[in-house]
């Protein structure tokens, strides 16, 4: 993967290795008590997929819960 390009890497072992990334989050996430959450489960098949990068997610799940 090129680091300095914006377009995620969507060959299959990327795609592995952000799944299982995100099934270790997930598994530690319910370990302090996650309760599903239908737009985190959502942009998180996004990201596996390559669909958005981290800073993309980050941004998309800080704004959901910024006060106006």
């Amino acid at each position: 993967m090129n680091v300095h390009s914006r377009r995620r890497d969507r060959s299959p072992e990327a795609i592995e290795k952000r799944r299982k990334a995100t099934e270790q989050a997930r598994a530690a996430n319910i370990r302090q008590g996650y309760v599903h959450d239908p737009v985190l489960e959502a942009a998180n098949a996004r990201f596996i997929a390559g669909d958005i990068t981290t800073e993309e997610f980050r941004e998309e799940m800080l704004t959901r819960f910024k006060r106006a």
